[in-house]
């Protein structure tokens, strides 16, 4: 009996083994399927995305979409300055415009004869022989476009050139105050002092150019800087 049921139990042993075994095996083929599908998604029906994977392409695009945003705002900065100095320029001109006209009526006025007349002419004459020379300068400073001025920046030295021309603005119109205190005339006076404020307004405008310019950023413009 003992004799049978041990014959009976090597029996079924035998053949449980071999199920055993190819239900290991099937699980391990599902295993490797799964693992394929999920490096492959693009291959494989009902894939699953890497949790990770969906992490980096997530950063590219926030990535892409800050660089993008930069571009437009340093794109819109550039505009922007560019504006400015089309307008700063226009300002400046306009207040030169002022400046030439009181320079003419000043020379022009018959009344202004010997003493203090004599010396406000001489001072007018000279404006207007600076008028011509700040207006060469702001030629200058408004050539350098496109590319140069990406690279180099505003030219430095017409802006010394130009802030020469406006310190003896200055001296100039500290001249022509102390002779319109002296000046019996009221229209000599009312004249001589337009004038003096035309130049002061020139004078901020200038001021106001200069500075928009050197706001431009450039690449090689802090080298020449310091040959100047």
């Amino acid at each position: 009996m003992k004799k049978i049921t041990s014959i009976l139990a090597l029996t079924f042993s035998l053949l449980l083994i071999p199920t055993m075994v190819l239900a290991q095996q099937g699980q391990q083929g599902q295993g490797i399927q799964d693992q394929d599908r999920i490096q492959d998604p693009a291959t494989h029906e009902g894939a699953t995305v890497d949790p990770q994977g969906n992490q980096v392409q997530n950063q590219v695009k926030t990535q892409n979409a800050g660089e993008d945003s930069q571009l437009n705002v340093n794109t819109q900065e550039s505009l922007q300055v560019n504006e400015d100095s089309q307008g700063r320029s226009d300002t400046a001109r306009q207040h030169m415009s002022n400046v030439a006209q009181k320079v003419e009526e000043l020379l022009n006025n018959e009344e202004a004869q010997g003493g203090i007349g004599q010396q406000v002419k001489i001072i007018a004459q000279q404006q207007k022989q600076a008028q011509g020379e700040i207006t060469g300068q702001l030629n200058k400073l408004e050539s350098r476009q496109g590319l140069m001025k990406k690279l180099f920046g505003a030219d430095q030295k017409v802006i010394k050139n130009l802030e020469q021309q406006m310190e003896k603005n200055q001296l100039r119109i500290q001249e022509l105050q102390e002779l319109q205190n002296q000046v019996t005339n009221q229209a000599e006076e009312t004249q001589i002092q337009e004038l003096v404020q035309a130049l002061v307004e020139q004078n901020t405008a200038l001021e106001d150019q200069i500075q928009t310019e050197e706001q431009v950023g450039s690449v090689f413009g802090w080298l020449l800087k310091l040959f100047d």
